[in-house]
């Protein structure tokens, strides 16, 4: 996967700088051969290697962002307990407070 601003590694083009690469004589390896441009606003973006480059980018970017949703509902699941659990003993103290001032 070369990206979309680099041709295909299978198509042997020869680096001259980051976004002009020299086409070797026979470019029919590939179609992302074919279709690689050194036009600036064209260069390979119809490639296959770029969609396969952007997917896998994605990919890991949806997964840091699945760890941290994960992350976040488990604390919030603790933090709801911890409020139940904290409401629950605040009617329970209600509730017997009329028995222990009796017996104090």
């Amino acid at each position: 996967m070369s990206g979309c601003c680099k041709p295909p590694t299978q198509c042997a083009y020869t680096f001259v700088n980051p976004t002009y690469w020299i086409s070797p004589i026979n470019t029919a390896a590939d179609m992302d051969c074919l279709q690689w441009s050194n036009d600036q606003t064209q260069l390979c973006y119809n490639c296959d290697s770029c969609k396969a480059g952007l997917l896998a980018n994605l990919r890991k970017e949806w997964r840091r962002a699945n760890v941290i949703l994960i992350i976040t509902v488990i604390v919030l699941i603790i933090v709801y307990l911890v409020g139940c659990c904290a409401f629950r003993n605040v009617k329970t103290e209600d509730l017997f407070r009329k028995y222990k001032q009796g017996y104090t």
